[in-house]
């Protein structure tokens, strides 16, 4: 009888744990399987034999025991699952959808200190490049040009819908300013998401249709049976006036991570229509999501600036865009937390671990030092 209720017990616990979703929590859901599954199976080889002896063999009574055990541990694994931040429909939106929109997310004061940074930055950028004021410019690793973009890596409101989303074992991938001003008079911006207009002839980036992370070369991105494996996340902040069409608009296709990019390729980048979503958002809005969604850049033929933040967040044991090391200046004054952000090690020791020459090992791929991930206990304490 043991043998036989084993695959009941998998039964009720996938049915009965919702929670354990495709994003990571304290530990992954196979890791929750594989835990809950066989604590059960120990417990249960001891309930059985004491069972038999107790209750002379009865197997309805032996029953009702192990899935009273199996109840009590269900609440306690949904108890351990909880969000830090992400509502049950946040949740079913990032998973379904792959994006989560947070209107008005930012208050007004930091709107302006944001926008006043962008300006500042604008400024050195122009004078730096021998750019016009109509020209559009891009800034990676834009968190070492201005503290307010640096507090947007770690903002208290946002931080733990991130790990909601994505897990503590993270690091910034990029952090990216985007500046566009309108349109020049006279250029014909091509199809939406289509990519064959004036605008990519002269440079303007990202107007196609296209996931992060993904290539028309094998093995040069990351694939899973062809699709794109959940391994990055970005914040778009929007900081200008996004609620009308053709302003510079994010596209989406929601729910197009579960779709192989090869499709894409395949459909000539023409996506239907009535598949996409054109964002109209007020500036101080959010969208959290996963990169793997198809998007685009709609074209700005209005009268307004584009002026859009992103922030990337990956896993500690992927390579970051922006960076090798960050400032070493930027790393001391820095909190433990922004330091893992920044893809620091709090030993500030050989990141190949203790033996190096003969037995090097990357804390980055196998974290032995629980200081150099501080966002763990800050998520458990929350949890």
């Amino acid at each position: 009888m043991r043998m036989q209720s084993c695959p009941v017990a998998a039964k009720y616990l996938r049915i009965n744990l919702p929670i354990v979703g495709s994003k990571p929590r304290m530990f992954d859901k196979f890791g929750a399987y594989y835990f809950i599954g066989n604590l059960i199976r120990r417990v249960w080889e001891v309930l059985n034999q004491l069972c038999l002896e107790l209750f002379a063999g009865d197997e309805y009574i032996r029953f009702e025991i192990f899935f009273g055990l199996a109840r009590y541990l269900n609440m306690q694994i949904k108890e351990g699952f909880m969000a830090l931040a992400m509502t049950e429909q946040q949740e079913r939106d990032f998973d379904e959808k792959g994006f989560v929109i947070l209107e008005d997310f930012f208050t007004q004061d930091e709107v302006n200190r944001l926008l006043l940074a962008i300006d500042e930055v604008a400024e050195r950028i122009r004078e730096a490049e021998g750019l016009g004021p109509d020209d559009p410019f891009a800034v990676r690793n834009a968190l070492s040009q201005h503290e307010a973009f640096l507090d947007l890596i770690d903002h208290p409101r946002m931080l733990p819908l991130v790990v909601d989303a994505i897990g503590w074992n993270i690091q910034i991938r990029t952090t990216h300013l985007d500046y566009r001003p309108p349109y020049p008079e006279g250029l014909k911006a091509g199809d939406v998401g289509i990519g064959k207009g004036e605008d990519q002839e002269v440079g303007y980036r990202n107007v196609a249709w296209h996931p992060d992370l993904a290539s028309d070369m094998l093995f040069l991105g990351p694939s899973l049976d062809g699709r794109l494996p959940f391994m990055e996340i970005k914040v778009f902040y929007v900081l200008y006036d996004m609620t009308e069409s053709n302003c510079g608009n994010l596209w989406l296709v929601p729910g197009s991570h579960k779709r192989k990019p090869e499709e894409l390729r395949e459909m000539g980048r023409e996506v239907n229509p009535e598949e996409a979503v054109e964002l109209k958002l007020r500036a101080g809005s959010a969208v959290l999501w996963r990169t793997a969604v198809w998007h685009c850049v709609g074209p700005n033929l209005s009268k307004k600036t584009r002026k859009i933040m992103h922030v990337g967040y990956n896993y500690r044991w992927l390579r970051p865009t922006d960076y090798i090391e960050q400032d070493a200046a930027l790393i001391e004054r820095s909190s433990p937390i922004r330091r893992q952000l920044l893809g620091a090690l709090a030993s500030r020791k050989d990141p190949l671990g203790p033996e190096p020459d003969f037995h090097p090992s990357s804390q980055y791929w196998l974290t032995k030092n629980w200081d150099d991930v501080p966002l763990r206990a800050w998520a458990e304490a929350r949890a």
